[in-house]
Order: C-alpha cells, then structure tokens, then sequence
C-alpha cells in the first residue's frame, strides 16, 4: 500500500492542502442542502476540447481493504490524468470502512476508518481538477453511528461536490446544453444478472438524465432505453438514455464474495464519450 504522508498529524492538513490541484475550471455548486451539492454543473469549451470529454466513474474502491486492488486503481488514475478531456464522477464506497458496528469484520481492513479517510484523499488528491461530482456509498455510512458520514469528509478534504445520496450532474458542452448525468451509489443485495438490472433500470426512471451512473453490486450492467419527448407540434423525438453499472476494485478471492458465493467480477469501470455535435456513447473500460 502507498503510505500516507509522513507528515505528523498535526501537520497533515497543512501539506495536503498546500498541493492539491485546484478544482475544474467551470465547476459550480447548484441546488445546496444542507452543505451538500445536488446539482454540480461545469461550463466546458469547445475549442478547448474540439474532439470529445470524457466522464470516468470511479466507484467501489473499498479503500483500506486487504483486498483493495490498489495496483488496478493507480493504472486507471493514471490513464485519466494522461487525458486533459477526462473528467471523474466519484461512486460511493471508496472506503471500505468497517467497524464493531458493521456486519464487516474490522479485521479484514488495514487501517481504522478516519486513516483510511486521509489515506484515500492522497490517492485521489492528484484527481481532484478534474472530479465534478462525488456521492456516499454504503461503506461511507458504515461510519455515520460513530464520528458521521466519511463520505462527507472526504469531499470536505478533496474540495468536491457531495451528496448522501443522488447528483444530477449538468455538462454544457457544444450543442449538450446541457448533457445530464444522474450519479447515485446503488442499493440491494441482488445476485441475479436480471434483479441487477432491475435495480439500475428502476434508476433510469427517475429526473430526465441522459446517462445514469451506479455501482453497488460489484458487477457491470449497460441498459439503452427511449425516452418519448414532444418535437413541435405534430411529432415526438425518441431521446436515447443509458444506464451504467460499474464493478469495483476490491479483489474477488479472499473476499466476503468468495466466502458468500457471490458471482466473481473483475473491474470495469463507466466511461462516457460526449462530442460537440450532440452525439454521445458510453462504454465499460
């Protein structure tokens, strides 16, 4: 594993501040309750990304695992920092944060929860010009009967929009004024490829979003449905949307899913490609 800064912890703060990138150009916080952000929205140019953007979701790290692929995830960071259009939408679950109180075993984790908490936000600092969004998981709600939500400090740290819950997330960007994004962890304990899919299709029944994004099941689903939308007065447009499942980092052997018998997954994360022209694609990568 990567160690934390050896900074004492007096002095942490002061160090991981005085280096973190600055926040996207562009980026704002909409809708705000409760000091957390619903709806993020970011102003992107055209001549400055004449091709394509990119949003990356990044969910299901389960950092402070034993079973954590950290490995994996310096590979993805890295190839998302190789490309200046790529941006990133954080899942949920990016500790693994297991306590007395939780039904994890705490000895399957290397760290307590709030080092595990500083420990991530210098995995992710190198990301944070380029996270547009960020919701809580599961795992971040482990910690919530103890000192709250880790979920909120680690976007309090990062300097990110939060949310417990959902984020709509706006993208104007060409002729996508704008391009929507729905970014909800997940929830239930479907085994199924079908209830999986349930799950995520139920999801993109809610807002009127282009894409919806969720994690959760450690697995990948890629749903397209229409959406009719009146065109004028005498037709109606068929509007695609999408919904994406992303997998997660943790390691399947030597895992609570291996012991369960869950359905084993490798990781594979959402990607969706945005053009100027109004067309769109998404894919697992």
């Amino acid at each position: 594993m990567a160690p934390r800064s050896n900074a004492p912890v007096g002095q942490w703060l002061d160090k991981f501040l005085q280096d973190r990138p600055e926040a996207p150009e562009g980026l704002t916080h909409g809708m705000v309750m409760d000091g957390e952000t619903k709806r993020p929205a970011i102003q992107l140019s055209a001549d400055d990304h004449p091709d394509f953007v990119e949003l990356m979701m990044l969910t299901d790290l389960q950092f402070g695992s034993k079973g954590f692929q950290e490995s994996r995830f310096l590979k993805y960071r890295q190839w998302i920092l190789d490309r200046p259009h790529c941006f990133v939408a954080l899942g949920g679950d990016l500790v693994d944060a297991a306590t007395k109180l939780s039904i994890a075993n705490p000895y399957d984790n290397n760290w307590e929860p709030s080092e595990q908490v500083t420990r991530l936000v210098d995995l992710l600092k190198p990301l944070r010009g380029r996270i547009i969004g960020s919701v809580a998981g599961n795992h971040e709600r482990r910690t919530a009967a103890g000192f709250g939500n880790a979920g909120a400090l680690i976007a309090t740290l990062l300097g990110v929009p939060y949310s417990r819950g959902v984020q709509l997330i706006d993208l104007y960007y060409g002729k996508h004024q704008p391009f929507k994004v729905s970014l909800w962890h997940g929830s239930g304990s479907a085994r199924t490829k079908g209830a999986k899919a349930q799950m995520l299709h139920r999801f993109m029944q809610q807002a009127d979003s282009d894409v919806y994004l969720c994690g959760h099941l450690h697995d990948v689903v890629l749903l397209f449905d229409w959406r009719q939308r009146r065109a004028g007065k005498e037709s109606v447009a068929l509007d695609k949307i999408a919904g994406v499942m992303s997998s997660s980092f943790q390691m399947y052997w030597n895992s609570y899913a291996e012991e369960y018998g869950l359905a084993p997954s490798d990781t594979m994360m959402a990607r969706v490609q945005i053009e100027p022209d109004g067309k769109w694609a998404v894919e697992l990568r």
